[in-house]
C-alpha cells in the first residue's frame, strides 16, 4: 500500500515554441476525492501522514524564503483535506489560518516577524502534536497481519485483499464497518480454503458452519486426529478457542454492532477498541488457516490431498 502522490505532471503549450513544457502541479481532483472519503488503495492514516508532511513542508518553505510549490488556492485545498481526514480518524486538526496569506498574518501576530526559526517553531507547535498522534495510531494499527506470501499463493485472493484493505482504512474511523468487514474476511477465507481443497462451499451456510468445514478441511478441527503437536490437548484447546473467537465475532456483528444487517438507532458505546478487538480476532483465525494451507508439511497433506496452488 503506497502513500498517495498529491502532485501531478501536466503539459503546457507555449505560442512561442512547438516543444511542450511539462510542469508539476497539485492534484486537486485527488485531494477533493480524499476530502470526501478514504481512497480505495490507501488508509486514512497513511494519507493523513502524507498530507501533514505536504502541509508542513509547503508552509515552512513559504515562511523561510520561498520554494513552495502551492499557491494560496492550492494550499487551502491541502489544509482543508488534512483537516477532513484527521477528523475522520478522530484526531481533528484545525489550523488558525487557511492559506499562505493568513499564515503570514498569523506569524506576524505571534512573534514570527524577522525570524525563520520562530516560524519553524510555530509550525512545530501547531503540527507536531498531530504528527505524534498519527505515529501512535499507525503503530496501533500495525497489529497482526496476514503475510503477503500466503495471500499471493492463492488462486483467487481478490476478496481477501479487498477486505484487508477496507479493514486498514476503517478500523479507527468506522468501527461498525470494521466489525462487519472482519466477519466477511473470515467468511471469504473459509470459502477460499474450501476452494483450494477442492471442496464446495454452500453460500447459504452461516459463519459457524463455514468455519467448521474449513477447519476440518485442514485437520484443524478439535475433533481431528492428527500426528504430532496437532494431536495434543493443548493445540486442540487453542483450535477450539479459535472457533469460539469466530462465533463471538459473528454474534457481535449480528447484534447490530457491525454492518451487514439493517440497524435501528445508535450503536451505543461502540468504540474503535471494539473494532480493533474484532479485526485482531479475524486476523488471527485467517492467518492460522492460510498458514496451515500453505505449510508443505502440514498433516492434511499426508494422504494424497489436493496440492496448494
Amino acid at each position: 500500500m503506497l502513500p498517495p502522490d498529491f502532485w501531478t505532471e501536466y503539459e503546457v503549450h507555449s505560442p512561442w515554441t512547438s516543444v511542450p513544457e511539462w510542469k508539476r502541479g497539485l492534484n486537486t481532483e485527488l485531494l477533493e476525492s480524499l476530502r470526501s472519503e478514504p481512497l480505495a488503495d490507501t488508509s486514512d492514516v497513511t494519507a493523513a501522514e502524507r498530507l501533514l508532511e505536504l502541509t508542513w513542508s509547503e508552509l515552512e518553505a513559504f515562511g523561510t524564503g520561498g520554494g513552495n510549490g502551492c499557491d494560496d488556492k492550492a494550499i487551502a485545498v491541502v489544509i482543508r483535506t488534512l483537516e477532513a481526514v484527521t477528523r475522520r480518524l478522530g484526531i481533528p486538526l484545525e489550523l488558525p489560518f487557511r492559506d499562505f496569506t493568513r499564515f503570514k498574518t498569523y506569524w506576524l501576530r505571534n512573534d514570527g516577524y524577522g525570524s525563520w526559526q520562530a516560524r519553524r517553531d510555530i509550525l512545530e507547535d501547531l503540527l507536531g502534536p498531530t504528527r505524534k498522534e498519527l505515529e501512535t495510531l499507525d503503530l496501533r494499527l500495525a497489529g497482526p497481519k496476514i503475510k503477503e506470501e500466503l495471500i499471493s499463493a492463492l488462486r483467487n485472493p481478490v476478496a481477501i485483499r479487498d477486505q484487508l484493505g477496507r479493514l486498514q482504512r476503517t478500523a479507527e474511523s468506522d468501527p461498525a464497518l470494521a466489525i462487519g468487514t472482519a466477519k466477511e474476511l473470515i467468511e471469504s477465507t473459509a470459502k477460499t480454503v474450501l476452494q483450494e481443497r477442492g471442496l464446495e462451499a454452500n453460500d447459504k451456510d452461516d459463519l459457524p458452519a463455514l468455519v467448521k468445514q474449513a477447519q476440518e478441511a485442514l485437520g484443524l478441527h478439535p475433533s481431528s486426529a492428527q500426528p504430532g503437536p496437532d494431536s495434543t490437548d493443548a493445540v486442540k484447546r487453542i483450535l477450539g478457542g479459535l472457533m469460539n473467537i469466530t462465533a463471538g465475532l459473528g454474534e457481535l456483528r449480528n447484534r447490530g454492532y457491525g454492518t451487514g444487517h439493517g440497524h435501528k438507532g445508535e450503536r451505543v458505546g461502540l468504540r474503535p477498541r471494539h473494532a480493533r478487538l474484532a479485526v485482531n480476532a479475524a486476523m488471527t483465525w485467517c492467518s492460522v488457516m492460510l498458514d496451515t494451507l500453505a505449510d508443505t508439511q502440514a498433516p492434511w497433506r499426508s494422504s494424497g490431498e489436493l496440492p496448494f496452488h
